[in-house]
C-alpha cells in the first residue's frame, strides 16, 4: 500500500514583494502543482493523500480557488483526509467530494481493510486514540511537538504508545522525521512549495509505503521554483565590474527559474564603486525575481580618525586609550563599536 503526505500548501497566499503578473503566475502554478500531485498519486496506486492543514491561507483565497482544488480531488476519486491547520479559515461553503474527508474538533476515525486513519483539528483539548488491532494506523494532526509549550504546541508522549504507527504533522515546512514510542514514527512533511524567504531549500511531500505492518517514508521534492538566499563577501573588493564578477560566480549554482536574495556582506572602503541599483540590474532579468540587500560595512581606519582635528571621534578614540581599565583587545572592540554607532552603521555586536 502507497499513501502520500502533504500539508501547509497555503494556497491563496499573496506574494507581497511580487508583481501582480508574477504573484498570479506563482499562484497558477502552484495549483498545477496540486494536479500533479495527484496524477502522481493515482500513478503509483496511492490508497489515501493525507493533508495535515493550512490548505488555504486564511481568507485571502477565492471562491474559484477552492472550486479549482476540489475539482482535482474529485477526478482524483482518492480518499483524501484533511485537517484544518491555524492558517485556514472556514472554507465548506456548499457541496465537498465525496473522497474529502475533514477532520474537525472532535476525534474521528475511519477504518478500511488493512488500514485506518483518524485525527482532530487543533492542539488543545486533545484527545489521545487508542488502537490497538491488527491494521496500520495513520493519525494527522497540526501543531508543534518541538515547542509544547507554544500557541500551537502539542505534547507528543500521550501519543508514543497507543497504537499510532504514523503520525501525519503538519505547521512546520520542513521535512522532519523520528520515532514515536518503540514502533512508531512521527513526520512532519513540509511545505509543498515556498511562499517567502524564511522557507528556502527544497520543498516537497512525503510518500509512503506499507508493506505487512511495516512502512517507510522518503521526501520527494516536487516544486518548481525554491526560495534562495545566497550571501556573497566583497571584503577588499573596490571596482564595480569585480564585484559583478564575484556575483555571478556565486550565482550560478542557482537555477533561473528561482527567487533570489543576494546579500552583500564584508568590509569595504568608502571608495568602493558599490553602485546597487546598477548592481541589481545586471542580475535581476536573469531569476524569476531577485532582490540585492546590502549588508557591508566601512572599513575603519582608527590611526586615520585619530589624527582628525576637532573630531567627535578622534575625542572618543582618545578617551578609550586612556583608560587603564580596559585591556588593548576591549579597547579595539569598544574603538569600533563606538566608531561605527558615531557614523550611524549597523553595530557588530
Amino acid at each position: 500500500m502507497k499513501f502520500i503526505h502533504t500539508s501547509d500548501l497555503h494556497l491563496g497566499a499573496k506574494f507581497k514583494k511580487l508583481s501582480t503578473l508574477k504573484a498570479n503566475i506563482l499562484r497558477e502554478e502552484e495549483m498545477h502543482q496540486v494536479a500533479r500531485l495527484f496524477d502522481y498519486a493515482k500513478s503509483i496506486d496511492c490508497e489515501a493523500i493525507f493533508i495535515s492543514g493550512d490548505l488555504f491561507d486564511g481568507k485571502t483565497f477565492s471562491q474559484k480557488l477552492m472550486r479549482s482544488f476540489f475539482d482535482i480531488v474529485e477526478k482524483s476519486k482518492i480518499k483524501t483526509f484533511y485537517l484544518r491547520g491555524n492558517h485556514d479559515e472556514e472554507f465548506i461553503t456548499g457541496k465537498v467530494p465525496e473522497n474529502f474527508i475533514i477532520f474537525d474538533d472532535e476525534l474521528q476515525c475511519y477504518e478500511f481493510e488493512d488500514f485506518s486513519v483518524s485525527g482532530q483539528q487543533g492542539s488543545e483539548n486533545l484527545i489521545v486514540p487508542i488502537y490497538k488491532n491488527n491494521k496500520f494506523h495513520f493519525h494527522l494532526l497540526h501543531g508543534d511537538i518541538f515547542n509544547s509549550s507554544s500557541n500551537d504546541g502539542i505534547n507528543l508522549r500521550p501519543f508514543e504508545s497507543v497504537g499510532i504507527d504514523y503520525l501525519a504533522l503538519g505547521h512546520i515546512h520542513s521535512f522532519e522525521s523520528g520515532n514515536l514510542g518503540e514502533y512508531g514514527k512521527f513526520v512532519y512533511c513540509g511545505s509543498l512549495f515556498s511562499h517567502g524567504f524564511d522557507e528556502c531549500g527544497e520543498k516537497g511531500f512525503v510518500e509512503i509505503e506499507v508493506e505487512d505492518h511495516h512502512a517507510t517514508h522518503r521526501f520527494v521534492p516536487f516544486s518548481k521554483r525554491n526560495f534562495a538566499i545566497c550571501t556573497i563577501d566583497i571584503s577588499g573588493i573596490e571596482k564595480f565590474d569585480e564585484i559583478c564578477n564575484k556575483m555571478r560566480q556565486e550565482l550560478v549554482k542557482i537555477e533561473q527559474n528561482n527567487l533570489v536574495r543576494v546579500v552583500l556582506t564584508g568590509s569595504i572602503s568608502e571608495d568602493c564603486e558599490k553602485f546597487m541599483t546598477e548592481l541589481a540590474g545586471e542580475f535581476e532579468n536573469k531569476f524569476f525575481y531577485f532582490e540585492l540587500v546590502d549588508n557591508t560595512k566601512f572599513k575603519i581606519d582608527l590611526n586615520k580618525i585619530k589624527e582628525e582635528k576637532l573630531s567627535f571621534k578622534s575625542e572618543f578614540l582618545r578617551l578609550v586609550e586612556e583608560d587603564d581599565s580596559l585591556t588593548e583587545e576591549d579597547k579595539n572592540l569598544i574603538c569600533r563599536i563606538g566608531i561605527e554607532a558615531l557614523r550611524g552603521d549597523d553595530l557588530s555586536v
